[in-house]
């Protein structure tokens, strides 16, 4: 009973209803040239998602492929991939290249509600924001772009960003057309570097006790992206100005982070212990259910997927319309936030050819033997 009511919150077809714009002043173009209209959607357990639209100005009626992009476990959308800097907003390329660009914050992330229990002491609650509620805020928002747009979107997911995505296109086969998956972990068991920090010492297999959610201060969250990859000094990858922006973004979006000393935000603790579990090599979808067009691309440098998660998942996709597996050499696990030539001039060529913005679905042969 419990599965079949997930499926019809995930898979309803009425239109999402766009309540609110929190943000500035829609239809204004920005110095960039792009538009940006902040919107906030009630998804079907009445919880608020928002959601950002950016898109070249002078193309409310026609524009090319609408494009979602999904975050991953840390900060939610904006601070992801919409910095107001040069070099630090994904969704600016993509919008400059013809795509309408919509970046989303799943529930408990950046500017969309919170669970209530992210207000109460989070040693009272188990971990928040599972994979299943991701689920259904992605499926609210992709009905919303489709009432916007007329045509089902395209998506583009980093790290658990991309899981929830796979998982949502297993459950609505048709309501994607191409699938990104940048960074992502898959079921399968094997070796993982974040295995002993995530893991019971008193009960191997299993994930440590988590509070509901976590305070993430700004040094916490860039504490990997600081050390480089590897041990590697970040600075030559790096852009400061990005990093700074990343920081603040983070904070910006959750009203209470300066209640706290220092400033911190909140963060669900609950795709933490779903990524532990995918580790260890649990099932959470039927990839063979998925038809998008899917390409799959890891950081040659990550830390958080393995090479394994792509190469497995590539084997299961027996009904994708189109696989490509690559690996982008020398980037790594923040390639999109860092200098073009560390990763992320290649990532928007990655997507820029096998999700052309205009015309008919394309994108490469049934399936390529990854590299």
């Amino acid at each position: 009973m419990r599965r079949r009511h997930f499926l019809t919150l995930v898979g309803g077809t009425g239109a999402a209803m766009a309540l609110a714009r929190p943000g500035t002043a829609a239809a204004v173009p920005g110095a960039d040239g792009l538009v940006r209209n902040d919107l906030r959607v009630r998804g079907p357990g009445g919880a608020r998602v928002f959601v950002r639209e950016v898109r070249p100005a002078g193309t409310a009626g026609r524009v090319g492929r609408p494009l979602l992009l999904v975050h991953g476990a840390r900060p939610g959308g904006t601070a992801a991939f919409d910095l107001p800097v040069r070099g630090g907003s994904l969704a600016a390329e993509l919008a400059a290249a013809g795509y309408a660009v919509y970046v989303m914050d799943v529930r408990g992330f950046g500017y969309s509600d919170y669970p209530a229990e992210m207000g109460q002491d989070p040693a009272a609650h188990p971990p928040l924001v599972r994979s299943a509620e991701a689920v259904v805020d992605i499926g609210t928002v992709v009905r919303l772009i489709r009432a916007r747009r007329g045509r089902w979107p395209a998506a583009f997911g980093w790290a658990t960003g991309g899981h929830w995505l796979a998982m949502y296109a297993a459950v609505c086969p048709d309501r994607l057309t191409h699938l990104v998956l940048l960074n992502s972990l898959y079921s399968v068991a094997g070796p993982w570097p974040l295995q002993q920090e995530l893991e019971d010492p008193d009960r191997p297999g299993h994930p440590r006790p988590q509070p509901a959610w976590r305070a993430v201060t700004a040094d916490s969250l860039t504490a990997r992206w600081d050390a480089g990859p590897a041990d590697e000094p970040a600075g030559p990858r790096r852009d400061p100005v990005v990093r700074h922006a990343y920081r603040a973004a983070a904070l910006r979006a959750d009203p209470t982070s300066h209640t706290r000393t220092p400033p911190s935000f909140r963060n669900p603790t609950g795709p933490l212990v779903d990524a532990f579990h995918l580790a260890q090599g649990r099932q959470f979808y039927d990839a063979g259910r998925i038809r998008a067009r899917t390409l799959v691309l890891r950081a040659e440098l990550d830390f958080w997927s393995r090479p394994q998660d792509g190469e497995r998942l590539a084997a299961d996709l027996t009904r994708a319309d189109a696989v490509r597996v690559r690996t982008l050499s020398g980037a790594s696990h923040f390639l999109h936030l860092e200098r073009a030539p560390y990763g992320r001039g290649e990532l928007l060529e990655e997507i820029r050819t096998f999700v052309p913005s205009n015309g008919p679905i394309g994108g490469g042969s049934r399936k390529t033997v990854p590299e």
